[in-house]
């Protein structure tokens, strides 16, 4: 089993990663940022000791906002990745085990869906589903899949013209058993390069679906405040800007070095 080097660069990635991970379940437990929904002064109070990264325009705190927003992001995110990988994988290992008209139908549908552009296929569910974080999750993962779907369509093809696939479907093993015997090994490290790469594509889709107005209207988000804060930045009100899209950019910067370590592992 190879050991995986992630270099110093990837280790850093892994514990901003961690440190996100951190912020949102103390958050969850009320530890801090839980007066996100009350205010802590006037309406747009520039960063201070009173409000580090200032207040909105009802004097609500923002960096609670963005420690909360943390919670929303890291759920679209982790469930919409796992939910693609697993669905990709899944198909794309039945098909490349199977072949024929299964591989073809399933190969030829996936080519159709990728076709269609992937903000109208979000927007169609969100709209379909409604407003929710259940709607994101469920979006991202029923949008993103076809190109883990390549990969595990790929390695199954491979292992089913290896002699230990032959010999074991002389033996009557069927195609789940070879699924998880031999194609889900082999794919471990597709699939995790794959998470981490969909984690971070899926992070800046929410904020997408939430400055749309189709992810969670429970708790504040990155892209719920980034819309409200186009207005206000036009104004020269820069920090609902810099409270929404800083913790944005460096979640999806950690996501993406690690990704990228993941992928050149050796």
């Amino acid at each position: 089993m190879s050991q995986v080097r992630l270099g110093r660069a990837g280790w850093l990635a892994l514990a901003g990663l961690a440190g996100f991970v951190l912020l949102a379940l103390g958050a969850a437990a009320g530890l801090w940022a839980g007066g996100w929904d009350a205010p802590v002064g006037g309406p747009y109070m520039a960063p201070g000791t009173g409000a580090w990264l200032g207040t909105d325009a009802l004097g609500y705190d923002l960096l609670a906002q963005a420690i909360q927003g943390a919670r929303v992001s890291l759920v679209a995110g982790g469930g919409g990745a796992l939910g693609a990988a697993a669905l990709g994988g899944a198909l794309g290992a039945w098909a490349g085990l199977r072949g024929g008209w299964t591989e073809r139908l399933l190969a030829g549908a996936t080519d159709a869906f990728a076709a269609v552009p992937p903000v109208v296929a979000l927007l169609g569910l969100g709209l379909a589903l409604g407003p929710g974080l259940s709607t994101v999750v469920v979006a991202i993962a029923a949008t993103q899949w076809t190109g883990v779907f390549r990969a595990a369509r790929a390695e199954a093809q491979r292992v089913r013209e290896a002699d230990y696939s032959r010999a074991a479907q002389a033996m009557g093993a069927g195609a789940a058993h070879q699924i998880v015997w031999h194609v889900l090994p082999a794919l471990r490290p597709v699939l995790l390069s794959a998470i981490v790469v969909l984690f971070a594509y899926a992070v800046r889709l929410e904020a997408l679906l939430a400055y749309l107005g189709a992810s969670s209207q429970a708790l504040p988000s990155w892209g719920t405040l980034l819309a409200r804060s186009g207005s206000e930045l036009a104004r020269g009100v820069w920090w609902p800007t810099l409270a929404a899209s800083a913790p944005l950019l460096l979640l999806v910067l950690c996501a993406q070095v690690l990704a990228d370590r993941l992928a050149t592992r050796r």
